[in-house]
């Protein structure tokens, strides 16, 4: 008992700290892609044609059944093995095996394997599309809780600042060195920042609440769940490629929407194939091999006893007469056993059959129709989906360029607004200021501490997901 107990104990504080766990990106993505829905029922309809490709498989191959039956004839009836009337009740049985295989009928078993093959490849494909469109999605999830997390930050440190000037000014007004107008805008100031600190932290429980709706965290995980916060160190080490083609001709060449759609071109080619093959020939060839049993077949029963003699003839050169002695059944007749005649009726036969098709109401006229114009649909939808994956390479390329910039350009704020806040507070500190312009001082810091933290997240994230084109997986490392 006691060893049970260590186990259960040692089990469960595993899953605890597994639950306690930080989530880094990576797990989050897992997660998504392991409990995400549409992934589910995308991973269920790969499972369906896989199964129709076995399927289409089987059609190319002969078939086999096999057949068994037991039943009873009253009145006038023809037994099937001795050709004969009989109205009584009649015990029949028949057991049989039987094969098909189709022989010709213009390719196509062999190129609706090959359709299904296709279409296989191309839902595989899809599911994989899905997968980067979530993993993509959970990765700005993931940057914007972080975000939220470092504004926070910022709040509450401006809260703590103002906080130390209030104390400060608080004891230059009570021994009169600062009028209590000081005092009324420090305070207001420090208002206003504890409510900027709760809708920080709202903000920041949203953006949590966010990301376990979107990886399906259970509700009863949701008070220990955390993120990693990874070490991002300089973004300037981030590079990206010399120019958007580069990362365009990797996207075409690589991405499954691309993959999808060239295998639904092929799957559409063999359709034509397909709809040309129901003008050809059929034909087919079966064989069937079987027995059977009847209560109506009988043989004689009893012994056998002399009837009588007959005189057949003389024997040639004697004179002698010779006789033959008749014998015959003295009880009737009775059953043939059931083991007889399953060997006695044993019956096999072979046919082949040819269908040539003259006329069938256009159906196969229809058919090819159908088949051309899907293949033309599924041609377009191919270039189209290398228009789209084009244009989104192009317009991520220059966002991230665009974000570059934005960093940079934020960086250069930041310095500035921290070198007017430091001389800002010495002149506030030295009384050569007014709170309001103290306070004017440090809005334009916040402000661009939170434009700069706004962009390094968003620069991040767009460079990310130009590697993610240029087939890179999705990390912050």
């Amino acid at each position: 008992m006691s060893k049970i107990l260590t186990l259960s104990l040692g089990l469960f504080l595993a899953v605890s700290l597994q639950a306690q766990e930080p989530w880094s990106l990576k797990r989050c993505i897992d997660h998504a892609f392991a409990n995400n829905i549409s992934i589910k029922q995308s991973e269920l309809q790969l499972e369906l044609n896989a199964v129709n490709k076995l399927q289409n498989f089987g059609t190319m191959l002969p078939s086999l059944n096999a057949s068994a039956s037991h039943g009873y004839n009253w009145g006038q009836t023809i037994d099937p093995f001795t050709n004969q009337f009989a109205s009584e009740r009649i015990r029949s049985n028949s057991l049989g095996l039987s094969t098909r295989l189709t022989i010709f009928n213009g390719f196509q078993n062999l190129n609706r394997y090959k359709q299904s093959t296709q279409d296989f490849e191309a839902q595989k494909q899809n599911l994989l599309r899905m997968q980067n469109d979530i993993a993509l999605n959970v990765a700005n999830t993931y940057l914007n809780v972080l975000f939220q997390e470092e504004f926070l930050k910022i709040a509450q440190s401006n809260l703590q600042s103002t906080e130390q000037q209030l104390d400060r000014i608080q004891k230059l007004v009570e021994v009169g060195a600062a009028p209590e107008g000081d005092l009324l805008d420090i305070q207001a100031q420090y208002s206003s920042d504890q409510a900027s600190v709760i809708t920080a932290e709202n903000n920041r429980n949203l953006a949590y609440l966010s990301l376990r709706q979107l990886i399906l965290v259970p509700s009863e995980e949701a008070g220990s769940f955390s993120i990693v916060a990874p070490d991002l160190g300089d973004l300037g080490t981030l590079t990206l490629p010399g120019s958007a083609e580069t990362a365009t001709n990797m996207a075409v060449n690589s991405f499954p929407e691309i993959k999808s759609a060239e295998a639904s071109v092929a799957s559409a080619q063999t359709g034509v194939q397909i709809a040309k093959g129901g003008m050809s020939p059929n034909l087919s060839a079966s064989y069937s091999y079987g027995s059977g049993y009847s209560g109506a077949t009988s043989v004689p029963q009893g012994e056998l006893v002399p009837a009588g003699t007959i005189p057949i003839g003389f024997v040639e050169g004697s004179g002698d007469l010779v006789v033959t002695q008749d014998f015959t059944y003295t009880d009737g007749f009775e059953t043939k056993a059931f083991n007889d005649q399953i060997r006695d009726n044993v019956n096999s036969s072979l046919f082949f059959s040819l269908s040539i098709p003259i006329f069938n109401g256009f159906s196969t006229h229809g058919n090819m129709q159908r088949a051309q114009i899907n293949m033309e649909t599924a041609e377009l939808n191919l270039e189209q989906a290398k228009l789209t994956l084009t244009q989104n390479v192009e317009s991520a390329y220059a966002d991230a360029l665009a974000a570059l910039n934005n960093y940079r350009a934020a960086e250069l704020s930041v310095s500035a607004a921290e070198k007017a806040m430091e001389y800002a507070t010495v002149r506030f500190e030295e009384g050569a200021s007014t709170i309001v312009e103290f306070t004017a001082s440090r809005v334009r810091l916040d402000n661009a501490r939170a434009d700069l933290i706004r962009n390094k997240y968003d620069y991040l994230f767009r460079v990310k997901v130009v590697e993610f084109y240029m087939g890179q997986p999705i990390t912050l490392r």
